[in-house]
Formats: structure tokens, C-alpha cells, sequence
């Protein structure tokens, strides 16, 4: 056989191993032009998820579908006509009955749950048969099913400035961000995800690129406001706070360092004298949050001891097992209790900001960020291997606004072991995160249809698209909505597929429109009208500029300065100033651009929900993060110039909830 014979065949072969796997050997990007990968990064995110699939036991197709209540209730069925089958929930036939015409007709009173379907005669070689029964759509608070529009005030958490937090801001200030919110008619506050860190590499602080989606950032407990806290005096720490606070930026090293000292000083005093009640409460989180929590305490100690990575760990501690979990809390109990104490801490701080936006009445309440995948040498990942794939980062391919693609440097799930296992994983990150949420919004929902993975070592514009199960998933995110109470919103930027936006609709995930892309092929900005009721509205994101930043071009100025592709001329962006000069003397009739035009211009649109960010208040010209920079530019460090003590008093937010209750957006408060 010639070599370029061979070579079609191993092509041919590596495409159809690609197909098994919902790997796309082809795709189209934001230009529309269609882009290949090559075939040693094909063959490398081939072989990575055939080599997990094969580690998970998994031969075959995992078979799963979706059944929503009150939307029929007939499966597609790939046995022969006559054929018995049976449907099995913990071990038990709840129903069955007979194939016809292809199809399976389930009970209409099923429960909402997963269920496993067996067939009387052999199943085809590695076929699994899944059912899931959801609710018909995600959750959604009656106010907004009576039409209410309403407003949240975005901020991150860490760049809260108080006269009283250490240098970042905390679940306290995060308790008064709440009333402040309420008193000026806000139905929640919107924030970055609050997901865990390490607090051994203080340059790795990214909220997006968590160690765990499952635990919280520890950095955001209120030290003062613990009981076993001996005081600032007593720690040693009165000079070292007063200068964290001083500080224009978070300082994280000095932070972490000040927060680990209390911290372990606190959880002494709670092995020596706390209360009964205290340790009941502890027992408590624990039992409600085991095995998770063990998988989490037992990372946090042997990173600790061997520093990172995971996988270059002594064997015997790089895949955790019951066993090996259980000999740690033998071998370092006061060190696993320790991670877990700081946990319980976070939670129960975090609790009691959720109880305030209830005993308020506010529609929303907290609205958390949701990071789209996990760190590579993180615990989520090491506590789940199989489940994640780190040999392959989620990412995105090139656009407009990032010409050389995204490496995010996260691990995702796997597919199929995603389908094989239920969705175990996938369930339990929603409930952990929706635990205290009102709203949550999940980064980068695209994923959820396909996501961009790049293989370890290639550019981040040699990547490809690899599918998930759309449907599964989406009724895996409605049962878990449902159950916690909470509203979904799609992060759904990007290069959207067709149907994909009306698809999520159907579920009712609310969609996610920044005012700076709703722009006609003229260059002109959509008027409110043209704005899904479904959905939430902004006028940027995170990765992108502030309002000030980008009417004055700090922005772009900023990138060239580090090099980067702005993916935007100053002619282009001039353009777009006066288009939206345009629109907000059409809609509004300003007379020049301004911030509180621009949120009279989005108040006016039928969207459910509009989110103000804080910098785009207190008018700060740099944006909170600039993609494709980690050292070169003050990402997540910024705080805001305005202390939350004085927030009342501001002029720009006054002005502001005032606009929002004369377009019909505050929410009635509680709060006197």
C-alpha cells in the first residue's frame, strides 16, 4: 500500500473515531470561514477522549433522552416492534410495556428523575438506555410571569471597599451590598463567581479559573464576624489590615496571608471551647456536604505538603479513593477538619446574605457567576478524574475581538462519561452553586451544545469543537432549577449556532444581551424594542470595557499598549460613538452620551432583568479583566474608588435608581 493511500486511511479512520466521540473535524468561525484542525491536534483530542472513555468503561454510546412534563411523553426506541421493555428507578420497575412503531410510551404521572430503560432481548453491543424526566422548564419567581422588569447591581465581591473589610471585600460587606441594593429599589446584586482559589499561588486568583466549583472562595469569610476570631489585636494583625486596606489594588498575597493566620487561629479556639450548638452546626455542613467535602479537604491538605501538580504527585495520593481519603483523615485530622472548618465558615456567612434577600422579598436576590470549567491541577479535577479531561482545555476559536483564539487554560467535563454517569457531576456543581442563588448565570452556555477544546501543546486557534448531549442537559439544568428555586441565564456570546438561542428559550433560559454587540449590519444600535423579553441585559461584560472606557477609547489604547489585537479601529469605534449618539437621542432624546442615557436606553427594553455594573457607576475607565492577559494587566485586582459606606451618598447612584423606578424597573423594599 502506497503512503498516500495509508495516510486517506488512518484519515478516514481518525474522522469516523472523531464522529463516535461528537468530535467535529470541521467548523466555521465568526468570519464564516471554515478552519480544519490538524490532524496531530485531532488525533490528540481523539485519542484523549477515547483513552477516558475506555478508563470510565465506557465501549459504547450512552443513549439518553429527555422527556419534559406535560410536552408528551413517547421515547424513540431502537428495538423491534413487540419487543418488552421495562423502566427502572432505584432497583425497581416502575412501569412497562411493549415497542410500537418505533416509540416507547411512558406514563404521563412519572416523577421528575432519571430512569434506566431495559429491553427483554440483548441490547445492542455497549448501549445504554437513559431517561430523564424534567420539569418543561427551568424556574422562573412569579413576578416575572406578571411581566415585572426589574434591575440588579453588579459587582465583584473582592473589589468592595470598606472602612472596615481587609483589603477585599467580604460576606459582611456583601450582607450591607444587599440592603443598599434594596433601599434603592434593586431587585438582587450580581456578582463574580465566588467559587474556590488556592491560596498557595497568589497569582492564581482568576474567579474563573477556580480550584472548585463545588467550595467557596475562603477569602471572602468576615473574619470578625466569627466567634472564635480572638480580634485583630490578639492575632497580631492591626498594622498588616490597616495597610491591606489602604491598598488601591487587592493586594492577594498579603491577603491570603493575613486570612490563613486568623483563620487557623479561629479554628483553634473552635477545637478548645466552642459551643455545643457550634459543633452541631459543623457535624451538620459536613454530613450535608460529604463525600464532597472529604474529596476537598483532602486536596487542600496535599497540596499543601507537594505543591503543584496534582499529577506529579508520590502514585499512591494522584487518584484519590475511599481508602486513601480515609487514611488521611486518620494520618492529618486536625489538617482535613481545618479545610473543612473554612468551608463551613464560608457557607454559613454566605447563607445569611441569602436569608436577608428573602426576609427582603427580592425577586432575584443573589445573582452568582457560574466559571465554565475548572483548573487543570485543581481539586474539582483531581477529585473527579474521568469526569474532567485536563489533557484538553475548554477555550474559545478566533474572533473579532480575540484574532488568535482562547486557551482558558480549564478543564471540562467529558461527555461521555457526563451521559454514562448520570450527570452526576454536572448536578452536583449546579446545586452547590444555586445553593444560596436567586439567579445564576452559566459563562459560556454554548458549551453546553459544543465546546472548543484545545490539546496541551498546540495554539489556541488549533483546536476544535467537540459536542455534548444539548437536550440531556438542559433538562439535567431544569430539574436542578426547579428544585433549588433558581433562575438560569445563558451566557450565549459568541458564534451562536442556528436555533440554539430559541432552543434555550423553549427551556426557559433567559438570554444574555450586552447592548454593545445588538448593533444592525450598518453599524447601528437596536432600539429597546428589539430585545427579548427572555432575557437579561447589559451594556458589557467583565472582558470588556467599562462604559467610561469605551466612549473615551481607554480601551483601546490600553491593548495596543500590551500588544494586543483590540479587534476594532479608532475609526470603527468612533463610528460606533456616533451611532450611539443616535440611538439615544432617537430613543430618549439625550443630547449627548451619557451613563445614565444609556440605562434609560436599556430600562426601556421589555427584558426581565438589567444588571448595572458598579464600574460603570462610579466610572472607572478600566475594564475588570482584559482577555489574553494574566500578569501584563491588573486583572482581578482592581477596587472600586467609592467605599460602601458611602454608596448612598453617591450622586451617580442616586441619580441612577431614579432613572430605574421612572422607567418602571425598582422593585418594592422591605428594608425599613
Amino acid at each position: 500500500m502506497s503512503d498516500d493511500i495509508q495516510s486517506m486511511v488512518d484519515q478516514d479512520q481518525l474522522s469516523r473515531e472523531a464522529q463516535a466521540l461528537g468530535i467535529e473535524t470541521t467548523y466555521i468561525d465568526a468570519r464564516g470561514d471554515q478552519r480544519t484542525p490538524s490532524e496531530g491536534a485531532l488525533a490528540t483530542v481523539v485519542g484523549v477522549l477515547a483513552e477516558h472513555a475506555r478508563a470510565a468503561g465506557i465501549d459504547g454510546v450512552t443513549t439518553v433522552q429527555a422527556l419534559r412534563k406535560g410536552r408528551g411523553n413517547r421515547l424513540d426506541n431502537p428495538s423491534a416492534d413487540g419487543v418488552g421493555w421495562r423502566l427502572i428507578a432505584d432497583g425497581h420497575t416502575v412501569a412497562a410495556g411493549t415497542c410500537q412503531a418505533n416509540s416507547i410510551t411512558l406514563p404521563a404521572r412519572l416523577r421528575v428523575g432519571s430512569y434506566r430503560l431495559e429491553f427483554d432481548v440483548p441490547e445492542p453491543e455497549g448501549m445504554a438506555q437513559t431517561a430523564i424526566v424534567a420539569p418543561a422548564q427551568s424556574y422562573q419567581p412569579a413576578h416575572f410571569d406578571e411581566g415585572g422588569r426589574v434591575w440588579a447591581l453588579s459587582v465583584q465581591l473582592y473589589s468592595v471597599r470598606s472602612r472596615r473589610n481587609w483589603g477585599i471585600g467580604d460576606f459582611t460587606d456583601l450582607k450591607n451590598l444587599v440592603r443598599i441594593a434594596a433601599d434603592l429599589g434593586a431587585a438582587g446584586i450580581g456578582l463574580n463567581p465566588l467559587h474556590a482559589i488556592s491560596l498557595d499561588d497568589p497569582a492564581m486568583i482568576s474567579p474563573y479559573s477556580p480550584i472548585s466549583r463545588l467550595f467557596l472562595n475562603p477569602l471572602y469569610i468576615d473574619l470578625d464576624a466569627v466567634r472564635e476570631f480572638p480580634g485583630l489585636k490578639a492575632a497580631g494583625l492591626e498594622d498588616e489590615v490597616e495597610r491591606l486596606r489602604a491598598s488601591d489594588r487587592v493586594d492577594y498575597a498579603g491577603i491570603i496571608a493575613a486570612k490563613v493566620k486568623g483563620l487557623r487561629l479561629a479554628y483553634d479556639r473552635f477545637r478548645e471551647r466552642a459551643s455545643a450548638k457550634r459543633r452541631d452546626d459543623f457535624a451538620a455542613f459536613k454530613a450535608e456536604r460529604a463525600p464532597l467535602i472529604d474529596g476537598f479537604a483532602a486536596f487542600s491538605t496535599l497540596h499543601q505538603r507537594f505543591g503543584p501538580p496534582w499529577w506529579e504527585w508520590p502514585q499512591e495520593w494522584r487518584s484519590p479513593t475511599p481508602e486513601t481519603i480515609e487514611s488521611l483523615w486518620r494520618s492529618e485530622p486536625v489538617e482535613m477538619d481545618f479545610h473543612a472548618f473554612v468551608q463551613w465558615l464560608a457557607d454559613r456567612q454566605l447563607k445569611e446574605c441569602h436569608s436577608l434577600t428573602k426576609k427582603l422579598h427580592m425577586p432575584i436576590g443573589l445573582y452568582l457567576d457560574v466559571a465554565v470549567g475548572a483548573a487543570q491541577d485543581g481539586a474539582d479535577v483531581w477529585s473527579n478524574q474521568g469526569a474532567y479531561v485536563r489533557e484538553l482545555s475548554a477555550g474559545a476559536p478566533p474572533d473579532l475581538l480575540n484574532t488568535a483564539g482562547q486557551d482558558w487554560g480549564l478543564a471540562s467535563f467529558h461527555p461521555g462519561v457526563l451521559a454514562n454517569t448520570d450527570f452526576r457531576l454536572m448536578r452536583e456543581t449546579l446545586r452547590a452553586i444555586m445553593r444560596y442563588a436567586g439567579a445564576i448565570r452559566i459563562d459560556h452556555v454554548l458549551g453546553f451544545n459544543r465546546l472548543y477544546l484545545v490539546p496541551r501543546g498546540y495554539k489556541p486557534d488549533e483546536g476544535t469543537y467537540v459536542r455534548f448531549p444539548l437536550e440531556a442537559m438542559l433538562a439535567v439544568l431544569a430539574q436542578t432549577s426547579q428544585a433549588e428555586h433558581c433562575v438560569v441565564i445563558g451566557e450565549d456570546l459568541g458564534t451562536v449556532p442556528d436555533g440554539f438561542r430559541e432552543t434555550l428559550a423553549e427551556w426557559n433560559v433567559w438570554s444574555y444581551r450586552v447592548m454593545m454587540f445588538e448593533r444592525e449590519h450598518d453599524g447601528a444600535f437596536r432600539g429597546p424594542s428589539s430585545y427579548p423579553a427572555q432575557a437579561l441585559v447589559s451594556f458589557g461584560t467583565h472582558d470588556l470595557p467599562t462604559f467610561s472606557g469605551w466612549l473615551s477609547g481607554h480601551d483601546l489604547t490600553v491593548k495596543h499598549g500590551l500588544g494586543l489585537d483590540p479587534g476594532e479601529s479608532e475609526d470603527e469605534r468612533a463610528d460606533a460613538h456616533r451611532a450611539l449618539a443616535e440611538a439615544l437621542a432617537r430613543e430618549n432624546g439625550a443630547e449627548e452620551s451619557s451613563v445614565l442615557e444609556m440605562i434609560r436606553f436599556l430600562a426601556r427594553t421589555p427584558s426581565r432583568l438589567l444588571v448595572v455594573a458598579a464600574e460603570d457607576v462610579f466610572d472607572e475607565k478600566d475594564q475588570v479583566n482584559v482577555p489574553g492577559t494574566i500578569n501584563e494587566h491588573p486583572n482581578w485586582r482592581r477596587r472600586l474608588p467609592i467605599a460602601l459606606e458611602d454608596f448612598l451618598e453617591h450622586d451617580r447612584l442616586t441619580a441612577l435608581a431614579a432613572v430605574l423606578r421612572s422607567e418602571g424597573r425598582a422593585f418594592p423594599s422591605n428594608s425599613s
